[in-house]
């Protein structure tokens, strides 16, 4: 199976010069914890991403101001991605080697067509204990076994 068929298309997207509120509020309002980074408005070239984590780490923890501080300030450049027409067992492993929940997908020349989740992945597994597996891996601390 492709990722093209699993993955959540078109995902609203942030500028690198929007502001760590922004990128914040727009979480709230889609129930998302991650949104990429494009280049352009109108499905750019991605040229990074940032997640909850980011934004509650780099910046809130930080003491930093959220409404002074721009999305480029705390994104993740060079996101691992994938592509529309990749295999999924493809993305598992890369979920599970880089230890990542959700992977952009992007076009062949960058440009950002959606995202993949582990939740989207899950529905595929048919079976509980290699699902299970997967999230074990993608959880893992790095340097310390669970």
């Amino acid at each position: 199976m492709k990722v093209e068929e699993v993955m959540t298309i078109d995902p609203v997207c942030c500028l690198r010069t929007d502001t760590a509120k922004q990128a914040a509020v727009l979480m709230e309002e889609l129930n998302v914890g991650v949104l990429p980074i494009v280049d352009e408005a109108d499905r750019g070239h991605l040229i990074g991403i940032v997640t909850d984590r980011d934004l509650c780490m780099g910046v809130v923890a930080a003491g930093q101001d959220p409404t002074n501080v721009s999305v480029g300030d705390c994104m993740t450049e060079s996101p691992v991605c994938c592509k529309p027409t990749d295999e999924v067992d493809k993305v598992f492993a890369m979920m599970q080697h880089n230890q990542l929940r959700r992977i952009p997908v992007v076009s062949a020349n960058d440009q950002i067509e959606g995202i993949v989740s582990v939740a989207d992945l899950a529905l595929l597994v048919n079976n509980p204990t290699e699902m299970a597996e997967t999230i074990k891996d993608i959880s893992e601390p790095p340097g310390r076994p669970l």
